[in-house]
């Protein structure tokens, strides 16, 4: 089936040539000169006053051109038909209508769960740091097996030496952070076996890391994994459904975007 191409609209350019930014710029510094010439002639202003005003036009006018690169003749401007301004705001309105529906559909990300076991919320991890929320926002739960699953699609940007951390970042460039256990950087990587390498693409679901609960428990180390978005500036609310059950496939809450 052929594609329909967007409507474009055809202007008329004298010449055949539109401006360019040094025509703009000459049109600038001549207009300039002589509206100098006529304003030291006719009104008793200081000079260094006026130099003032003339430079913020002149900026004013350059920043218009640089911020708005499409260029147009000033006769195509005056001939445009009635029928090409609308289909011009017409454009713009359907432009502003596509974005308002990609922002509604990705007002929230669904979390599923990083292991089997009991869901926490992040008030309720036995550690400030976490608690108090001095990272972020987030979620944890207390696992029965030691696989660790992704609860959300993104890419790995860190993966920490001693193996108990991930970083991942979703399509949205929000950054979060996985931990394995707590103060588990002291075992040195002992005990965590990591599945993933840096930038690899993941989804929520794949296994990330699988860790020997029973090492972690003899080394006295508590063994909640914990997850935070790091990017807060972007995120409204974590929600999380603590009475969910345990499946996978399941989604046990969601992050609620600005």
């Amino acid at each position: 089936m052929k594609k329909e191409s967007p409507p474009q609209i055809k202007v008329d350019v004298i010449g055949h040539s539109s401006l360019s930014k040094n025509n703009i710029i000459l049109v600038l510094y001549i207009g300039l000169s002589v509206s100098l010439f006529f304003w030291k002639q006719l009104v008793s202003i200081q000079e260094t006053a006026l130099w003032t005003i003339s430079l913020f036009f002149v900026f004013f006018m350059l920043l218009n051109y640089v911020l708005n690169p499409w260029t147009m003749s000033i006769s195509s401007l005056a001939h445009l038909s009635k029928p090409s301004v609308k289909t011009i705001f017409k454009d713009v309105v359907y432009k502003k209508a596509n974005n308002n529906q990609q922002n509604n559909s990705s007002f929230s990300i669904p979390l599923y769960p990083l292991a089997k076991g009991k869901i926490k919320n992040i008030e309720e991890v036995d550690n400030k740091l976490y608690s108090e929320k001095s990272l972020g926002d987030g979620f944890a739960v207390t696992p029965v097996e030691g696989k660790v699953h992704s609860p959300i699609n993104g890419r790995i940007v860190s993966l920490f030496p001693t193996k108990h951390a991930i970083g991942i970042k979703d399509e949205n460039n929000i950054e979060y952070l996985l931990h394995m256990g707590i103060d588990t950087v002291a075992l040195n990587g002992h005990g965590f076996h990591s599945f993933v390498e840096l930038n690899q693409k993941v989804e929520a679901g794949d296994v990330l890391t699988e860790i020997d609960l029973d090492y972690i428990q003899e080394k006295h180390k508590t063994t909640d994994i914990i997850f935070i978005a790091l990017s807060q500036e972007q995120i409204e609310s974590i929600e999380i459904d603590k009475e969910k059950g345990v499946a996978l496939h399941e989604s046990v809450g969601k992050i609620v975007l600005k």
